[in-house]
């Protein structure tokens, strides 16, 4: 047939790559294992200082001006002045001390009778001296009876009782209205009757006072033993005065 080939296979030349255009300065490396997925980062470059010239070490702490000295200063003594004002404010005054034991007494006062009321002080109070305490109620209150000796060999028994009022105000309104006539009173010992106190003389206000230290309220009264008393006794009043010294630590005496 006119046209026609044999019937052979052509022989083909392989084709080659020519790699001579290829610039060597955009060859990329190939790539080890442990970096085919390993992120390439860049550092910062280190900054140079103007000029060109070799970087110098790095900046130290600052210098405190003269003026920062002078402010630092200032906030230490508002600081100072504060924290005195607070310490003014909370600390107990000298007038309002709770003193832990008696003053020099002039006379030697044994104890005989002493009691703590757990039933508040209007259970042994009476006129308007209970109705106070029905509206301000006491936080302690101790009736203790003591006995001395006078120079001339008189015995003397004494009433003391301490009433502890939750502040120094209710204290002095009711230190007040004790020193009134015909207020009533808290009652003392005698006159409840308490075991041991028959042979005892009534306290009937012959040689009565009170005073108030702080938040404690003492009431005291003073009768002869074995003779009559009269009223307005001084000596008696003068003992009276001296046994309201033991208002404290006969407030502070354990059970």
């Amino acid at each position: 047939m006119t046209g026609a080939q044999d019937n052979t296979q052509r022989e083909t030349a392989p084709l080659r790559r020519d790699n001579s255009r290829i610039r060597p300065d955009r060859a990329m490396p190939t790539p080890t294992p442990d970096q085919a997925t390993r992120p390439v980062y860049t550092h910062a470059p280190t900054p140079q200082p103007a000029g060109g010239g070799p970087a110098g070490p790095p900046p130290g702490p600052r210098k405190v001006t003269p003026l920062g000295w002078a402010l630092r200063g200032l906030v230490l003594l508002l600081v100072a002045v504060v924290s005195g004002a607070i310490w003014l404010a909370v600390k107990p005054s000298d007038e309002q001390a709770e003193p832990q034991q008696p003053p020099p007494l002039r006379y030697h006062f044994e104890l005989s009778h002493r009691e703590e009321a757990f039933h508040g002080c209007k259970q042994v109070s009476s006129g308007q001296i209970r109705s106070f305490f029905a509206e301000e109620e006491c936080e302690h209150l101790t009736r203790a009876l003591y006995t001395t000796t006078l120079p001339d060999g008189s015995r003397v028994l004494t009433s003391v009782v301490t009433v502890l009022m939750p502040d120094p105000d209710s204290a002095k309104r009711l230190n007040t209205l004790t020193t009134k006539d015909g207020t009533g009173n808290v009652r003392d010992l005698v006159e409840d009757e308490r075991a041991g106190t028959e042979d005892l003389p009534d306290l009937d206000d012959a040689a009565y006072a009170s005073g108030r230290q702080d938040r404690l309220v003492v009431i005291g009264d003073s009768a002869y033993i074995g003779e009559e008393t009269s009223k307005k006794d001084p000596e008696l009043t003068d003992v009276t005065n001296e046994a309201l010294k033991l208002g404290w630590p006969q407030d502070q005496q354990p059970s």
